[in-house]
Parts: C-alpha cells; structure tokens; sequence
C-alpha cells in the first residue's frame, strides 16, 4: 500500500494544482490517479475529503466573486442528485465504475476542447438541472466537476465568476457527499490513513495553484485543465479495459 501511496502523492499534486489555478479539476485527476491502484469505494472518499479540505483555503477570494443566484440553483439540483450517486457507488461493480469514470471525464473534456457551447444555458432550469448531475457524479464516482464546468463555459460569465462560483459550489457538493458516504459506511479508517498522507502535498500544491491564478490569471482555463484530463482519462480507460479483458 505505501508503494502504492508513493506513486499518488505525485498525481494528487498535479491535480491540486491544476484544481487552485483553475478551480476545477482535482477530482477528475485524482480520481483516475487512485483507481488505478484502488477500486471506487476506497477512492472517492479519499479524492473528496482531500479536495473538501483544500478548499477551504480558496473559499475567501470565491465568496467574494461567485454569482450567488447560480450558486444557489446549482446547489438545489445537487442535493436531488448526491442520493442518486451513492447509490451507483453502493452497487455498481468497481471495475465497470472505473471505465465508466473515465469515458465520462474523457467525452465531457473532449466536449470542452471542441469549443461547443451547450444551448440554453440562459434558461432558469440549467443550473439546476447541471447541479442535479453534478451532484450524481460527485457522489458516485468523484467527478461532478466536468458538468458544472461544460455550463460554466457556456455561461456569459467571466472566468473569475465561473471560477469563484465553481469553488463554492463544489465545497457545499463534496461536504454533502462525504456526510452520505459517512453515513452509508463508505467511508473508513483506511480512507483516514490515506488522507492523513495526501493531505500536506495536496494543500501545497493548491496554495502554489491559486498563487499561479493570481499572478497570471488566464482568459480560459481549458487550455490547461483539459489536457491534463484528456491524458488521465486515455490512461484510465486503457488500465480499466486491460483489467477487464
């Protein structure tokens, strides 16, 4: 398990960076991270305390720049959609969940880079609607953050809207989740000991993210999160189909 551990600690960091710099991300990265050396059940728990108590550092500069009327339609369709997602976790086989994760984190990125705009993003239901499924895969398999970021980047928000308002929203999603996975059993004393080695890099690299954000802050953040998911998520998919087949 410490090999294992050792090898994470790299990843974990990668993905904290790219998670304070552009306010989404981690979980996607992490999370692929993790499964190649652990199955769902024992990463998302782990993936989404981490990127719960990182934010904490971000939460400051965000509350001050989120738009608050989205943030809140966002969050109301989540706590429909945080059920739905423990129970995919709760009964889906690990292996099918790990490819399932990343054919997901793949097409969403794939989506992104193509520069589409999804359509009637001005429609009073669409952040609920991208809450609820936000809030199913932020659950079931720690990725929630590809929808809330394909309607983020199709909203007339700036970036440090989508950015602030994403921070937020993802610390009220991830507390949501941790408590069901809390009260499911999910969570375990082994997922503490893994947090417990990840916690220390994970905060550094966020802290050197948002430094990075602050110093640079870019016009759009896709040219840097969806290369690094496209990468994880090709390499996910070929470790899940090699276990598979």
């Amino acid at each position: 398990m410490l090999d294992n551990m050792a090898v994470m600690v790299p990843i974990v960091m990668l993905a904290a960076l790219v998670r304070g710099f552009s306010g989404f991300g981690f979980a996607a990265i992490a999370v692929i991270g993790m499964n190649l050396f652990f199955t769902p059940q024992q990463s998302v728990p782990v993936i989404l305390s981490l990127d719960l108590l990182c934010s904490v550092n971000l939460w400051k500069q965000a509350r001050q720049q989120a738009n608050y009327p989205i943030l809140k339609k966002l969050i109301a369709g989540s706590l429909i959609g945080i059920p739905l997602g423990l129970g995919l976790l709760l009964l889906l086989p690990a292996e099918l969940l790990k490819l399932a994760i990343c054919l997901f984190i793949l097409l969403f990125s794939l989506f992104l880079a193509c520069n589409m705009r999804l359509p009637h993003m001005d429609k009073p239901l669409a952040p609920g609607l991208f809450g609820f499924l936000s809030g199913a895969g932020t659950a079931s398999a720690s990725v929630g953050g590809p929808m809330v970021v394909a309607y983020m980047l199709s909203s007339p928000l700036n970036p440090q809207q989508q950015r602030a308002t994403m921070i937020l929203f993802f610390i009220v999603s991830e507390l949501l989740s941790v408590g069901g996975l809390l009260a499911t059993g999910i969570f375990s004393w082994q997922s503490l000991s893994h947090i417990a080695i990840l916690l220390i890099p994970t905060m550094l690299a966020v802290r050197l993210g948002q430094y990075l954000f602050n110093r640079w802050p870019p016009r759009s953040f896709k040219h840097i999160a969806l290369p690094v998911m496209i990468t994880a998520a090709l390499l996910g998919i070929n470790a899940s189909l090699d276990r598979v087949y």
